[in-house]
């Protein structure tokens, strides 16, 4: 278990609140590393949501790629694309028909996609509110056709990460008419795999961007659609219309619209008397403009208003990503800044972004991320007005509103959730009630999310049954099995005839298999069923792992005296046909040997744990990609003494 209490900059006066932030992201966390269970990880603006995501990168020991829907999102979270991991394209997926388009990307991928793909246990998904529902199942059908299992999302586990009640996905209106059909709605709940996968949900309550009681309250009644008229009157005592502060009294303004944002900083920038001076980006290698975190030019003069769009990261953290100021120096090579809530001034230098990609590295097998290209700006941009919707993820101390033309559903939310106080908000135009959209759809999604949350029984259940899941696919044969009997039958018609002794050699194996490898396995997993695994591995008193280690040694004995076999098994065979179907059943059967020894031989060296075993497992699937199991088949002889 993680304090995420400790990690956090800001801290909760009340016990209680306390209490709940540790509660909540250790559930979470839980859910994420002890379990095999789906969840969507949402809350409020500001409750820590990137914090986990962070700590997660850092210390899950599950093999991870985190995802986003835009190419910002994406860069903020330190990941890439779903279309990009995916190569999806932005056509519409339709269930049972696949994408509308002859773009085929998909089905080409790379042979080290695919081998990381295969090796995944876990899938991020950043700001999930804003995926469409055809992507996940698009997504769904991708892994398991790359996984070859038939289990929702090839069996990997989700994390989604978002708020529902911020801004929708966008769909065009061509595209829900071709969507419409299969969806109730264009929300990521409504995707078929995703049902059919199940999830639980944790809500983080602590909002740590606001302290204001009352503030808070009017933020969740505009959140969750329930604002009445005293609400409203409470909001809009804040109306100020006219209202022109001072250049360095560092308000904002959000508009709803583009074009609005643009007009007023365009006019206030031409009104200022200083010269203009006009900043390049640097753009190297692979990275897409639509993923540019910053203008690929920026215009300033002295005395513009400009906002930080990303966090400083040098000792000194001397600014922060939503952080507004006053340019105070400039010239072609130095801009130097007066933010508002100090009286320092800061020489600001380019930053740089990194668009990644993912993949397994080689020496050790581990899922790492290689820079393809970088994007180098100064982190500013012009800072009188900006969209609602280029907002969310930012915090500011004032800012002016006008919510009165929201058109999208947790539009006004997004934009007052911006602010960290009622004083610091100003209200251009009243908020009236047909500006708090809410969809009932997302009311209804929220309701099941409020009882989707496990209790502590449920979770201990949850951990348990995914322990002894990993277990059975450990000691459990049934599919090497079957594989063996499948390839058995096709030798016994083309093989046996012509080889001496070769029939007496698959009985004995098959008895082999039944009584040492499944048998066996059934009555190690029987002795442990409706036990408590997940507490007797984490219990250092407990024989199990001891057990689990001794065991994998055992079967592994078995298991290379079995890929001998194989590696010895005549396949010569002079009918083409017959012999397709033979070298089908023996890859089949040979890639089940070679898996399981490699998973066996592993966990027989070290103390099984969750962490381990998915490492292991990993990696023997890369080895299984990357080493043929057994030699090829030998030519025909004229001699057929029996096995060689």
């Amino acid at each position: 278990m993680i304090d995420f209490e400790l990690d956090f900059e800001q801290q909760v006066c009340e016990p209680e609140a306390a209490y709940a932030v540790n509660r909540e992201l250790n559930l979470a966390w839980e859910i994420v590393e002890e379990t095999g269970a789906n969840l969507f990880l949402t809350g409020r603006a500001g409750t820590g949501k990137t914090t986990f995501l962070r700590r997660l990168r850092e210390q899950t020991g599950k093999r991870l790629v985190v995802l986003a829907p835009t190419g910002v999102a994406a860069i903020n979270a330190s990941g890439i694309t779903l279309h990009s991991f995916f190569q999806l394209p932005f056509a519409p997926f339709i269930p049972g028909k696949g994408f509308l388009t002859s773009d085929r990307k998909f089905l080409n991928m790379s042979r080290q996609k695919k081998r990381l793909i295969s090796s995944l246990s876990l899938l991020v998904i950043d700001e999930v509110s804003m995926v469409r529902p055809d992507t996940l199942d698009a997504i769904d059908s991708i892994l398991r056709r790359i996984r070859h299992s038939s289990a929702p999302f090839g069996g990997v586990q989700l994390l989604l990460i978002g708020d529902i009640r911020q801004l929708p996905p966008v769909v065009k209106e061509p595209e829900w008419e071709q969507l419409s059909p299969h969806y109730a709605t264009p929300y990521f709940f409504e995707s078929h795999a995703l049902k059919r996968a199940g999830y639980l949900t944790v809500e983080l309550s602590t909002v740590y961007r606001q302290s204001d009681r009352v503030f808070l309250d009017i933020l969740n009644s505009i959140r969750d659609g329930k604002a009445d008229s005293e609400t409203l009157a409470l909001l809009n005592s804040r109306l100020q219309p006219g209202f022109n502060p001072a250049d360095d009294e560092g308000y904002i303004r959000l508009t709803t619209h583009n074009r609005s944002a643009a007009v007023i900083n365009e006019s206030r920038l031409a009104a200022l008397p200083s010269p203009e001076f006009v900043f390049e980006a640097e753009v190297k290698g692979d990275f897409p403009e639509s993923a540019f975190p910053a203008g690929k030019s920026l215009r300033l003069k002295k005395g513009a208003q400009v906002m930080f769009i990303k966090n400083d990261t040098g000792s000194e953290r001397r600014y922060y990503n939503g952080m507004i100021g006053n340019v105070t120096e400039l010239s072609d090579e130095k801009i130097c800044v007066r933010p508002h809530d100090s009286d320092g001034i800061i020489e600001v230098e380019r930053m740089e972004w990194e668009n990644t990609r993912f993949l397994v590295d080689e020496a050790d097998g581990r899922v790492v991320q290689e820079v393809v290209g970088t994007f180098s700006q100064y982190p500013l941009q012009l800072a009188w007005a900006i969209t609602i919707h280029k907002s969310q993820g930012l915090t500011f101390d004032r800012a002016i509103i006008d919510a009165m033309h929201s058109f999208a559903s947790g539009q006004t939310y997004v934009a007052l959730s911006r602010c960290r106080s009622l004083e610091g908000l100003v209200l251009d135009r009243p908020v009236p009630p047909g500006a708090v959209i809410t969809d009932s759809n997302v009311n209804e999604f929220v309701g099941f999310c409020e009882t989707n949350s496990p209790d502590a029984r449920r979770l201990e259940q949850l951990k348990n049954e995914y322990a002894f899941s990993l277990l059975s696919e450990l000691f459990s044969f049934e599919a090497l099995r079957r594989s063996f009997s499948d390839f058995s039958r096709y030798a016994m018609e083309y093989i046996v005839p012509t080889h001496r002794g070769l029939e007496k050699r698959l009985i004995e194996w098959r008895e082999e298999i039944d009584g040492k490898l499944c048998d066996v396995g059934r009555r190690f997993l029987a002795s442990y069923r409706g036990r408590s695994v997940s507490e007797a591995l984490s219990d250092p008193e407990s024989n199990l792992r001891e057990r689990i280690k001794k065991g994998c040694a055992y079967f592994l004995d078995i298991m290379r005296d079995l890929q001998v076999f194989l590696q010895q098994m005549p396949r010569d065979i002079k009918n083409q046909g017959h012999a397709e179907r033979l070298e089908k059943t023996f890859t089949t059967l040979a890639d089940h040997v070679m898996l399981k020894s490699a998973l066996l031989s592993r966990l027989s060296k070290s103390p099984f744990s969750i962490p381990t075993y998915l490492n292991a497992q990993a990696l023997a699937l890369l080895d299984l990609e990357k080493t043929s199991p057994v030699a090829p088949p030998r030519k025909s002889s004229k001699k057929k003494p029996g096995l060689p």
